[in-house]
């Protein structure tokens, strides 16, 4: 052993320390005449009277000092009482050295069971082990032997064996899951009520069965033509002819080209001399001169001594005869508008227009919403133009329209809360509806008032299942076979398929037994 010093050596112990590895470290450090052990804050080391006992029989065979660093009261008062001098600090301790030891030099002195050990410092106080501590103290410092060892750690693995098959009976209990569907009775569900969606509603009307509607406006403009299909006769060739200038006077007359001759009786047909004559200078004096009709037609042809006047001052001194009658006047057929063709045009023009203004309409729609196409309607003609009137002569003939119309945009999701209470009060007792299966329609429209106001029919439909109630028939199915309770869930409950479950892991071949394992799906088709 090396030389001893006075110096004061701390050991600094852990929370794996024991016993023997205390004893072990501090003959290690015996080369110190005096050594502190600081304990780690919160440990039960050496919180065990036979532990501080044994602490100080191995100082006492090394012949050093020992002294304790500790807050635990526990500690402190027992280490106390067999003499350990306790601090609760190691800068305590060092103030302390000098004076540490006074009155303890009994310490140097080995003891043995029996031996009369002086506790404290002040005060004499002696005390003396009963039996019971001799004998625990030598338990603890007497090595065991080899098959008491063995012994114990059989033991031990054995325990550790019943306890993993304590483990796996319980886990055998509770552990097991079941997923357990049921497919319920089902039944169709159908109804149609009517909806009005108006304009100048700003909530839905439940008891008035009216939804709000959106007043929609479009201003549009379309040309369009169309053939005519009027026929009419146009005159087409003039009538001609010759007729006979008779002198009045005795002095020639000259008739020149484009003098006007006509009819008198009847309609008035006017005729222009083509090329100018002259009338001989005697009373009755004649002369022949050609004709052609002012306007075509057949209007023209006259019998002869039908033109029989002379127009302008030549009158007062020719008269004029056709001898022979004049021919020649024609017409022909030609196309022309009718009244048909301009209400005809007029649809047209209209329907176009409708087609615009539904595609614009239909282009502002928010989401949910549908246009009503039936409340589609022309409510101001801006302009209304067309390019020939009626009985004009004309191919083809066009429309140019400028209009306001307006629709009205109905949003189905209010519409669909109307028939949903429908639906609602169609379910039979015993029975509730399938979220999943419902599905909603807007259907004929029947009126659309003035104002804008769209009547028509909202259809719904969907499915209703019947209800389960699971509680009791799932505690009792817990813990049966699987065959047993899927049987009575069939007998006990309305279904419309025998049910069926996946039990995992499937060690017994029954339900879990806990009825908080057993988890439903139901099953309705959606």
């Amino acid at each position: 052993m090396a030389e001893a010093t006075t110096e004061l050596h701390a050991i600094y112990l852990d929370e794996s320390d024991d016993i023997v590895s205390v004893c072990d470290r501090v003959t290690w450090a015996a080369a110190h005449q005096r050594l502190v052990l600081v304990l780690p804050e919160g440990s039960n080391l050496l919180v065990e009277y036979l532990d501080l006992v044994r602490l100080r029989r191995t100082a006492e065979q090394l012949r050093i000092e020992v002294g304790l660093v500790t807050h635990d009261g526990r500690i402190a008062e027992q280490a106390r009482a067999l003499g350990f001098p306790v601090f609760t600090s190691l800068a305590r301790a060092e103030k302390s050295r000098r004076a540490w030891w006074r009155g303890r030099r009994g310490w140097h002195k080995p003891t043995r069971p029996g031996t009369v050990i002086a506790l404290g410092s002040e005060g004499g106080i002696k005390s003396l082990p009963d039996d019971a501590d001799r004998r625990e103290m030598y338990r603890r410092m007497t090595p065991r032997v080899t098959w008491q060892r063995w012994l114990l750690r059989y033991l031990g693995i054995l325990l550790f064996f019943v306890t993993l098959a304590a483990i796996f009976v319980g886990l055998a209990y509770t552990v097991p899951g079941a997923t357990l569907v049921l497919r319920p009775e089902i039944a169709p569900l159908q109804v149609s009520t009517q909806v009005v969606a108006d304009p100048q509603l700003e909530t839905t009307n439940f008891s008035g069965a009216s939804v709000p509607g959106r007043l929609l406006v479009v201003n549009a403009e379309w040309q369009t033509e169309v053939e005519t299909t009027g026929m009419q006769e146009v005159p087409d060739a003039p009538a001609r002819g010759t007729v006979v200038f008779f002198n009045l006077l005795d002095q020639p007359v000259t008739v020149p080209a484009g003098t006007q001759v006509s009819t008198s009786s009847g309609n008035r047909v006017v005729y222009q001399v083509i090329s100018g004559v002259e009338v001989p200078g005697v009373v009755g004096g004649t002369a022949e001169a050609d004709v052609v009709a002012i306007e075509p037609g057949p209007q023209g042809n006259v019998a002869a001594n039908q033109v029989n006047q002379v127009d302008g001052s030549l009158g007062l001194q020719l008269e004029v005869r056709n001898i022979e009658p004049l021919t020649g006047g024609g017409s022909r057929t030609a196309a022309a508008v009718t009244d048909a063709d301009h209400e005809r045009l007029r649809a047209q023009v209209l329907q176009y227009l409708q087609t615009l203004a539904i595609s614009e309409m239909e282009a502002a729609l928010n989401e949910g919403e549908f246009l009503a196409r039936d409340s589609l309607r022309v409510v101001e003609i801006e302009d209304e133009t067309y390019s020939h009137f009626v009985g004009e002569r004309t191919d083809q003939v066009t429309l140019e329209i400028r209009a306001e119309l307006h629709g009205t945009a109905v949003d189905a999701s209010q519409a669909n809360d109307l028939v949903y209470l429908s639906l609602i009060e169609a379910v039979e007792p015993g029975f509730e509806l399938v979220p999943h299966s419902l599905r909603f329609r807007p259907g004929e429209v029947l009126g659309v008032d003035s104002q804008g106001r769209v009547s028509f029919v909202m259809s719904g439909e969907g499915v209703m299942a019947a209800r389960l109630d699971l509680a009791e028939p799932l505690n009792v199915i817990a813990g049966q076979k699987t065959e047993l309770a899927l049987g009575y869930l069939n007998e006990q409950l309305p279904l419309r398929a025998l049910p069926t479950v996946r039990v995992w892991p499937n060690w017994l071949g029954r339900m879990p037994y806990l009825p908080v394992r057993i988890q439903t799906e139901v099953d309705t088709g959606f």
